[in-house]
């Protein structure tokens, strides 16, 4: 099952690189700039775990066309009384079909002092606004062998 998802996704992530080959499709934008290599950071709740969980994101971002990014960062996860919080690292692809509409795959582990578990993600993104977007996510974890889906907003 493990081999199939992971394998699904990676799939995923390499078909858009072959479709941005094509030439009708039009630059990617991010906040009105043309998406461009760069250090980023960013954060997010994580309430799938518990209600006042974070995890911060900070690494970089590589552009490989005008709709792909290659990424690799780091993670920290805030912990709570119950849960110890984990750091890791993530590495994925980014396709942006339109201006408004992306599609991200990744990669990552987490580690606390118990042990390390390796994960897959895919996510899909609407801008509805400059201020606001819709985001839906497919997840897999090793240890939990559970499949997560989320929808979110983000200001």
């Amino acid at each position: 099952m493990a081999r199939l998802l992971l394998g699904t996704i990676l799939l995923l992530g390499i078909q858009p690189v072959f479709a941005s080959e094509f030439d009708d499709f039009e630059p990617t934008y991010n906040s009105n700039k043309e998406q461009s290599s760069g250090w980023f950071l960013s954060s997010q709740s994580r309430h799938q775990q518990a209600f006042d969980v974070w995890q911060i994101d900070s690494g970089y971002a590589y552009t490989i066309t005008k709709n792909t990014q290659l990424y690799l960062s780091t993670q920290l996860t805030s912990g709570t009384a119950t849960q110890r919080g984990s750091r890791g690292i993530a590495s994925g692809v980014k396709y942006n079909f339109t201006p408004k509409v992306s599609l991200q795959s990744e990669i990552n582990t987490a580690t606390t002092k118990e042990n390390t578990k390796l994960g897959i993600e895919v996510s899909s993104q609407y801008d509805v606004s400059d201020q606001l977007n819709l985001r839906a996510t497919v997840d897999y974890e090793e240890l939990e062998q559970v499949i997560e889906f989320g929808l979110g907003f983000s200001f």
